[in-house]
């Protein structure tokens, strides 16, 4: 088990080491006028971007068109402008099915493409058409919920085909993302919102990290002391983001008024929901896996919701496994496909 933790360990650091290494790129990073070139979108790039934007919240200058802070659709590792010509030259095989999938903290769209990723395999499976967002994950999980709903309106009225379906995926984070936006896509009625019937989270803290809420303890005993008053200035520097993740914060009422859960939502879409966790432990329930859980995240329990889903635990794997893992796939596939909800476990 100790050798299992220090894979996963070695996994989650890996692209802190990918970063390291490129060092003949990192002055170029620094360097101001750089950041609109192609450094910004290698390898290296995604790594800085993730870390500072996730992080500490940091703005940086964007490669591209747009704000660094403003979220993007991506292809070919660039922001798509959203009308009609630009989207049709992004993607000239459109279809009506869109999967559009939602990075964690500290990622970008750089994440989904280990391997064969599962865009591409469910382009192949069910004739889908992937769409990869970008958004900084140091800002308020709200406020970039807020930002999905506007842009799926334009996204909608400018694909290249009539949409037809849109399935949202989210990894850690980005599920929240995409649970705060059906909310206010709700609250806001928006016409797009028929048209999406899946959700699916992978990894996503939706009753909150226990490990943000024990930081944020420690950040207000520290506090408290005189002497460690740089050490609390220093934890308090954490995003928006991050201390979003405490409770799961999923709407702004929640963390502007400061208590754990002061909102509930009202009712929910007719979308289908599938919350997808997993272990180090292979023994569902076991000790070691609920304290532990995929190193970031604990497994997702059906009294820790406020909305139906299909619970689905995968023993064996840490958090960034869930992003290209084989059996995860599979239970995506097998999920989507199915025609009525079944509530499945996997061991």
């Amino acid at each position: 088990m100790i050798k299992k933790a220090t894979s996963a360990l070695g996994e989650m650091v890996g692209g802190l080491a990918a970063l390291a290494l490129e060092s003949s790129q990192l002055p170029a990073l620094l360097a101001r006028d750089y950041w609109t070139t192609s450094v910004l979108e290698s390898a290296p790039g995604h790594y800085a971007t993730g870390l500072a934007h996730g992080m500490f919240g940091v703005r940086l200058p964007a490669a591209g068109r747009g704000p660094s802070d403003e979220m993007t659709v991506r292809s070919a590792r660039r922001p798509v402008t959203l009308d009609h010509s630009s989207l049709t030259a992004a993607h000239p095989d459109a279809t009506g099915r869109l999967v559009v999938f939602l990075h964690g903290l500290v990622e970008t769209e750089r994440c989904w493409f280990r391997g064969t990723g599962f865009g591409a395999r469910l382009a192949d499976d069910l004739d889908t058409t992937p769409v990869y967002v970008r958004y900084n994950s140091g800002r308020h999980v709200s406020e970039n919920g807020g930002d999905l709903v506007a842009l799926l309106g334009r996204l909608v009225d400018s694909w290249p085909v009539p949409v037809t379906d849109i399935v949202l995926i989210g990894h850690s984070m980005g599920g929240l993302v995409a649970r705060s936006a059906l909310y206010q896509a709700q609250e806001q009625d928006v016409s797009w919102l028929s048209r999406v019937t899946r959700l699916v989270c992978l990894g996503t803290p939706h009753s909150g990290a226990p490990l943000e809420r024990r930081v944020a303890q420690v950040a207000g005993l520290l506090g408290k002391s005189a002497v460690a008053t740089p050490l609390a200035r220093l934890l308090s520097t954490r995003s928006d983001g991050i201390q979003d993740l405490a409770h799961g914060y999923v709407h702004r009422s929640q963390w502007s008024a400061g208590a754990e859960s002061p909102w509930r939502p009202e009712g929910g879409a007719s979308v289908r929901r599938l919350f997808v966790s997993a272990t180090l432990s292979r023994t569902e329930g076991s000790t070691w896996g609920r304290l532990v859980g995929d190193l970031l995240v604990a497994p997702v329990r059906a009294d820790d919701l406020t909305e139906d889903a299909d619970i689905v635990w995968l023993g064996g794997l840490n958090h960034f496994s869930l992003l290209h893992d084989d059996a995860v796939y599979e239970v995506l596939l097998d999920w989507l496909r199915a025609a009525e909800p079944t509530r499945v476990r996997e061991a």
